[in-house]
């Protein structure tokens, strides 16, 4: 009995785990977000973004959506986009809701920019066009042990000083 308790968990266990995705990064143009530093201003788009590797992780956002997001580790966004690695950043979502996090932060905890959700780009209603998670606190973020002040949705800026 034991071992099939044990066996009806590890798909729960393993469910935050980011994974290779086997998608294909996107070839799609349109700019989406926008990266600032100062006065200085370049735009993105998916395919921009999706030039790095991209992973998959299977979870329930708290806002509703259940399934499997895909995205570029935010560390190796900002190495790739010469964002110094103490720099303080910004990100700022359509509605202008805004976190903060500092290298820190961005130390402790690894997170997500996702890109898509279930293989399709993220709409507006699904939280998009980017939106960033921190997939080893999924679960005890939807179960409320734990606070998503630092999950943004709607990420439309990036700004980093």
């Amino acid at each position: 009995m034991l071992i099939t308790v044990l066996a009806s968990l590890a798909p729960i266990a393993n469910a935050a785990t980011p994974i290779s995705s086997q998608e294909i990064p996107s070839d799609d143009h349109s700019l989406m977000l926008q990266i600032t530093h100062y006065q200085y201003h370049r735009w993105l788009s998916l395919a921009d973004i999706e030039t790095l590797p991209l992973y998959d992780v299977a979870i329930e956002h708290p806002e509703g959506l259940n399934g499997r997001f895909t995205g570029v580790w935010l560390d190796e966004f900002i190495v790739q986009q010469g964002i110094p690695e103490d720099a303080h950043i910004r990100f700022i979502a359509h509605d202008d809701y805004t976190i903060f996090l500092s290298p820190a932060e961005r130390e402790k905890r690894r997170y997500l920019m996702v890109t898509r959700f279930n293989g399709q780009p993220l709409k507006r209603q699904h939280l998009g066009p980017l939106l960033l998670i921190v997939p080893a606190d999924a679960e005890s973020v939807l179960s409320g042990t734990s606070d998503q002040t630092r999950w943004i949705w709607s990420i439309r800026e990036l700004r980093y000083q």
